[in-house]
């Protein structure tokens, strides 16, 4: 295994389970995030000695394939290692979860460098002491694409989501997505538990800070088996600026009653 790989095991923490003690999508995102911390910081920079370059590093887009849903307590080993650097200015680094029986998920994280200033290269210890494992990047699986009726919701950015870098942390986003379908789920009848989390990309264009007001506009736009449903979510603050674009692939425990609920061409969505 490459020095560049970093492994360490990982422990879900309570508060990450719905009451049918499954992780949530975001949870996982925030795994995921912890261990590209962590990662880092094994090959000698902890955020602490980044504040101090100063030095940061923003989620340009992310992709996560969840292999199967986890449960509260199950003892997991996470892998990370950054795979590919480009112009000292942009980084690619892959991540997994793995439990007794397997995989369970799997991301890519494309990140930014940024000074003070804004964007700027990485110091060349760092690039070095984080060194390169090249290795495959994870795909969002492939779906039928379909039409469907927009739905959303409005909400007030709240003063306490506020992460260390002052502006809304980038797995929170898939939690906007996801609460615009269980909202409309429980609206047409379904049970918000039900839902599971297939896979999900998100593209951050611009922050969310304390106070904005933002609206979360979702529709289908693509199908699979199973039940399954490609939602794509647009974010933008209440003057129209575009802050994310998600596309979450999502299936729920029953199959039929969500094809019912989530129509996959806007004539059905408005019978």
């Amino acid at each position: 295994m490459s020095e560049a790989v970093v492994e360490l095991s990982y422990l879900l923490p309570r508060t990450a389970f719905t009451a049918r003690e499954a992780a949530r999508s975001s949870d996982v995102f925030r795994a995921f995030q912890d261990v590209a911390v962590e990662g880092a910081s094994a090959r000698g920079w902890p955020p602490q000695r980044m504040r101090e370059v100063p030095s940061f590093w923003v989620v340009r887009s992310m992709t996560v394939v969840h292999h199967r849903e986890t449960t509260f307590g199950e003892r997991l080993r996470a892998r990370t290692s950054v795979s590919r650097n480009r112009r000292g200015t942009l980084s690619t680094r892959e991540l997994s979860l793995a439990a007794v029986d397997g995989v369970v998920a799997e991301a890519t994280l494309e990140w930014a460098h940024l000074g003070p200033a804004g964007p700027c290269r990485m110091p060349e210890r760092m690039e070095r002491d984080l060194g390169v494992a090249p290795g495959p990047s994870v795909e969002l699986p492939a779906y039928e694409p379909a039409d469907g009726a927009p739905f959303g919701l409005r909400f007030t950015v709240w003063e306490s989501w506020m992460d260390p870098l002052g502006h809304v942390n980038h797995p929170q986003y898939v939690d906007f997505g996801d609460e615009s379908v269980l909202r409309a789920m429980r609206a047409r009848g379904l049970d918000p538990l039900d839902l599971v989390p297939v896979a999900d990309h998100v593209t951050y264009r611009k922050p969310l800070l304390a106070g904005m007001e933002v609206d979360v506009t979702s529709a289908v736009v693509g199908r699979g088996e199973r039940g399954l449903r490609a939602f794509r979510h647009t974010i933008r603050t209440a003057d129209g600026e575009l802050s994310c674009e998600l596309v979450s692939l999502r299936r729920s425990r029953d199959a039929e009653a969500f094809e019912r609920a989530f129509p996959a061409d806007v004539s059905a969505a408005r019978a």
